[in-house]
């Protein structure tokens, strides 16, 4: 296996919503780098805005602004794709990732809840290319309606929760940022971009069986799929187990026919994410995600039965109240190559193993002002990382490693 070492510097900012300071939260401890008396004082004023417009209309407002810089070592000759990355992918670029609008009623008040939320931004051109609107996968708008469903419950027993509409998948550990919800790390695994979907369009219905037991079962049409290439419905299940605050386990499925104009041959992902808390600063995320598709086209057949296994693992630890640390290792074999098509390989692969190590640091200046920073290697068993050429007549080089860095900023309200 090739390998180089390489650093990754990144300055992150995340300012996110959610804490209202109306309802007199605490404050953080004081800090060295705290902008409490400044951006505090706007992060206040935005919160007691937003309590007294929710108050009024009733309905929960939220959302951020996210801008980045990126960069990779291998200085790749398409500047819009780092290989390996998608939310990530623009090399050497100022981007103008985010800005996400999310509004939500929940069901108290009507029997019936809803949520929309909408992304506009390089972020929303990408989801909406990842998803089968139409007939491109590129050059979409910068425009992309992230969520949209309702949701209700059903007085039987302990209540059976039906969810109808556009949302994001419970499969994996990584999750699609949203207002005070936001990943560890910066950059996304290798299992968020090829393991498992984004979201689904369908109907879900969960079961509390017990007070650490809830099931789910539903019917989509299919994966990143909403408007349904095949006429034929995928299966959507899972359950989370919470046993204690210490410990929790999230297994979730999806099962059914993917690919576009046949029904015959099935994809499945299996995923499943265990939290971890050992003592109270620290958690850790241990994810085993498991896909499998028949009859799928790879680089070295026209018709193969292709597995793909994700391994992966992130200790996140609070040093301070405004200081974390998160490091994520990350394995993902890709055994028919059916997922990457082997990236920029010069010969058609038949597997493809990928791994990648990275740490990133995250400081709150203010509750809902945070800045991160990121070193990632990533690495390969085979040349498929893009290199740039080194004379003019040279068109491609590859690589086993890829050197990647990223600053964003992120507003939220």
């Amino acid at each position: 296996m090739r390998l180089r070492w390489f650093a990754l510097g990144i300055s992150g900012f995340l300012f996110v919503a959610g804490h209202s300071f109306a309802q007199e939260d605490k404050p953080l401890a004081p800090g060295w780098l705290s902008l409490d008396s400044s951006v505090g004082v706007l992060d206040k004023g935005i919160a007691n805005g937003k309590s007294a417009l929710e108050k009024a209309v009733g309905i929960s407002i939220g959302g951020f602004i996210d801008t980045s810089y990126e960069w990779s070592s291998n200085h790749p000759k398409s500047a819009r794709n780092i290989t390996g990355r998608y939310f990530d992918k623009d090399h050497n670029k100022i981007s103008f990732n985010y800005f996400h609008l999310a509004i939500e009623k929940p069901e108290k008040d009507w029997g019936v809840g809803f949520k929309l939320s909408g992304d506009f931004g390089r972020g929303g051109e990408l989801l909406r290319e990842a998803t089968l609107w139409g007939s491109r996968l590129k050059d979409e708008p910068s425009a992309e309606l992230r969520e949209a469903f309702l949701t209700t419950t059903i007085p039987l027993g302990a209540g059976i929760g039906i969810k109808g509409g556009l949302f994001v998948t419970p499969l994996g550990t990584e999750i699609l940022n949203a207002p005070g919800a936001y990943n560890d790390n910066i950059s996304r695994s290798f299992a968020f971009n090829y393991g498992v979907p984004l979201r689904h369009l369908g109907m879900l219905f969960s079961y509390p069986f017990h007070k650490t037991v809830t099931a789910s079962l539903g019917v989509v049409t299919g994966w990143d799929n909403p408007r349904d290439n095949n006429h034929a419905p995928s299966l959507l299940t899972g359950i989370n187990w919470t046993p204690a605050d210490a410990f929790g386990l999230a297994s979730n499925l999806i099962w059914g026919p993917e690919q576009t104009g046949t029904s015959g041959s099935k994809r499945l992902a299996w995923s499943n994410v265990a939290t971890i808390k050992p003592i109270d600063p620290l958690t850790l995320l241990v994810e085993y995600t498991l896909g499998r598709e028949s009859n799928i086209a790879t680089p070295t057949r026209s018709k193969d039965d292709a597995y793909w296994h994700a391994i992966a693992a992130i200790a996140s630890y609070n040093w301070t109240e405004r200081f974390n640390t998160a490091l994520r290792g990350e394995v993902f074999l890709d055994n028919e190559a059916a997922r990457t098509f082997g990236f920029f390989a010069a010969t058609a692969p038949r597997s493809v193993t990928l791994g990648e190590l990275t740490l990133t640091t995250s400081y709150k200046f203010t509750k809902m002002f945070i800045g991160r920073a990121e070193v990632r290697q990533d690495w390969a068993n085979k040349g498929v990382y893009q290199k740039a050429a080194t004379t003019p007549t040279a068109t491609k080089r590859l690589s086993a490693c890829n050197c990647f860095t990223r600053s964003n900023l992120l507003a939220s309200c």
